[in-house]
């Protein structure tokens, strides 16, 4: 695992966590933008590898 892909996997790691720890509807919406955005960067290895030559 490279850098970016654990950046990534702790970014999914603290949207998951503000969801549980923090009882505020605002907060709802930035932690799904923090889980997609790590999600992103968790699977940044497999979309490069599938270019085409």
């Amino acid at each position: 695992m490279n850098k970016i892909e654990i950046f990534g996997l702790i970014i999914i790691t603290v949207g998951l966590l503000s969801i549980y720890f923090f009882d505020n509807n605002g907060i709802n919406f930035i932690s799904g933008l923090l889980i997609g955005l790590g999600i992103g960067l968790s699977f940044s290895r497999l979309i490069k590898s599938k270019k085409i030559n």
